[in-house]
């Protein structure tokens, strides 16, 4: 008998080696065919529909076989990819909580010779189709019109069960180049700025004018102030025509306030997120009861959290899916001692004054303790706590900025203190910033997962970005993050050109290893744009700090000087050829003007 046993195992074991598909393995497609079809029910949502088109797309780019996209109405076949919850799932016997998936969350599973992708109606089992093709096989989109996408004679996939549900509600990349509708949904972002259609699954949408900083929206000075000065902010003593603040005490205000919120909701039932938030400047209302309030609280937070309350409150009953924002911003970054926002309420912490050269959690910084403190007063008593953060040099932005690295860690210390949204502002006002395509890529990464590596992100993004170059632009990036580690230098979002985490010898080397990535892609027209668009930070640097020692603003050194003069002309090329439309924040840029100034600030005969 054991003798028999082990002969049948044997023959099933040689079976298998002889058809070349292992227990457990299924086959989606070979030599360009495949026994497959794509299952979705009749009456798919229209991001599932749209789903089973990128997968039905990418898998013929794949392997070259198309798989067919039929209703579940149909028989069910032996091998099916089924999307969504349809009738062909139901007969499988597949148990799946669609309610704990959410409407983003989806599952990936094989059972027998079928593969199961289901989640969220509104985006999961779009989501999930994204998750398949880049988790499992491999795909990636590293930005706009530059992606990943492996070829493959015989796809085949092993046992699959993976379950995914984003830790974050609302996770936006706020770059220029990342507002692509088909970037965003392939890296499962729902940015509220993205251009994502309802083919999309939409996104996270605030309501038009109601973003940020909504005070003077919704209360005018030009409309109120004259008639009315007491609904504005007392500062030492005067009321504040202009671009000030609001009296959040007054009663008033809090209807004005609410009316206006209530009328936005009503004109705008598409939005779900309505800003009732302080104006971008301080000037904060020292009225006797604000104050009286900010001091029982021990936060000037506390008139801007009641003023906000009050109209969530309101209007809750009647929009019981919107939601009311506010700032904790600058003077209102504090959490008041006993005043707790409402459920409808989110409260979008700002990290603005924070270093970002270390980790938030770990750095020595004043500004990185403070902030801690806030983060962690705020994780306690805000049921629904989003972050702003920041991830470039607002005052220059094709300056080195020395933060990717912090960037998976820091999104990892917001989630560990309950946040359920991040807005990562970068540079969404220009393409062709600094490196704009990696953060952008990391960013996705780790808001989809907080736990992925930033480490394997980066090191995919610049071999699939930047092909043979990676090998020294990698260099480049751990030559400038290293020196703020080791001199534990703290760079800020608004760092000049003389920061001390750049250095002549420093440049001097980057410029080298970049000359290096250029040389090994020369006779790849495509790579090499890319690498001399994101040369231009450099340059940049070079140039600028060239500028400064011609001004007696910085000590003189040789081989900056040399290297400044060498640079000019090949940096003034692709500068002028880029799409670049600022070099700081809200500031347009006169490119002709730009080169006159620095070349007359350098000494050079400028030969155009």
């Amino acid at each position: 008998m054991l003798q028999r046993a082990m002969l049948v195992l044997v023959a099933v074991v040689f079976c298998l080696f002889a058809t070349g598909a292992p227990a457990g393995e299924v086959v989606l497609a070979e030599n360009g065919q495949s026994a497959y079809q794509i299952v979705v029910a009749d009456n798919a949502s229209p991001s599932t529909r749209h789903g089973a088109e990128e997968l039905q797309s990418f898998l013929e780019q794949m392997t070259g076989a198309k798989l067919p996209i039929i209703s579940d109405r149909q028989p069910m076949g032996p091998k099916e990819i089924i999307l969504g919850d349809n009738a062909h799932l139901r007969k499988l016997g597949v148990a799946i909580d669609f309610a704990a998936l959410g409407r983003e969350g989806y599952v990936i599973r094989t059972v027998g010779e079928h593969l199961v992708i289901a989640g969220g109606q509104l985006r999961g089992n779009m989501y999930g189709v994204y998750g398949f093709l880049e988790d499992h096989l491999g795909c990636r989109w590293f930005a706009p019109g530059v992606s990943r996408i492996p070829k493959s004679a015989r796809l085949a996939i092993g046992p699959i069960d993976d379950r995914q549900v984003p830790a974050l509600e609302y996770r936006e990349p706020f770059v220029f180049e990342c507002f692509d509708g088909d970037w965003c949904a392939r890296n499962r972002m729902n940015s509220a700025n993205g251009r994502l259609e309802e083919k999309h699954g939409g996104k996270v949408a605030f309501a038009d004018g109601f973003f940020v900083h909504t005070f003077a929206r919704l209360a005018p000075p030009d409309k109120y102030f004259k008639e009315h000065p007491e609904y504005f902010s007392l500062v030492k003593g005067q009321r504040m025509n202009g671009y000030a603040q609001l009296c959040c005490t007054n009663p008033d205000v809090i209807r004005i306030c609410t009316e206006g919120i209530r009328e936005a909701m009503r004109r705008q039932p598409q939005a779900t997120v309505f800003s009732v938030s302080q104006n971008d400047c301080d000037q904060h209302c020292e009225c006797p009861n604000c104050q009286a309030l900010a001091k029982q609280e021990d936060s000037q937070m506390a008139p801007v959290l009641q003023l906000v309350n009050r109209v969530a409150e309101a209007v809750e009953k009647e929009f019981p899916d919107k939601i009311v924002e506010t700032l904790a911003y600058q003077w209102t970054r504090r959490a008041p001692k006993t005043l707790r926002p409402r459920p409808n309420v989110v409260v979008r912490l700002c990290s603005i004054e924070c270093c970002f050269s270390h980790p938030l959690a770990t750095c020595d910084s004043e500004q990185n303790r403070t902030f801690r403190a806030d983060m962690e007063a705020w994780a306690k008593v805000a049921p629904r706590l989003w972050v702003w953060d920041y991830t470039t040099d607002f005052a220059h932005y094709l300056l080195p900025f020395p933060n990717r690295r912090v960037l998976g860690p820091n999104i990892r210390f917001f989630v560990a203190h309950n946040v359920k949204g991040i807005f990562e502002e970068d540079t969404p006002d220009t393409t062709n910033s600094e490196l704009w395509a990696l953060g952008g890529y990391v960013m996705a990464k780790c808001l989809w997962n907080p736990n992925y590596d930033s480490n394997v992100a980066i090191g995919d993004f610049l071999e699939g970005y930047y092909g043979k170059a990676a090998g020294p632009i990698r260099a480049y990036l751990d030559l400038l993050h290293e020196r703020t580690e080791r001199e534990n230098i703290h760079v800020t979002i608004y760092v000049g050109v003389g920061s001390p985490h750049l250095t002549g010898e420093l440049l001097v080397k980057a410029d080298e290893l970049w000359r290096q990535a250029e040389g090994l892609v020369a006779a790849e027209p495509d790579i090499l744009q890319r690498v001399k668009l994101s040369r231009m930070s450099v340059d940049y640097a070079v140039l600028e700090r060239a500028r400064l020692q011609a001004q007696h603003k910085l000590p003189k050194n040789d081989g900056l000087v040399l290297l400044a003069a060498a640079r000019f002309k090949p940096f003034f090329e692709v500068f002028q050829a880029s799409n670049l439309t600022r070099l700081t924040e809200g500031t347009p840029l006169d490119k002709g003007a730009y080169r006159r100034d620095l070349a007359r600030d350098l000494r050079l005969k400028d030969e155009q």
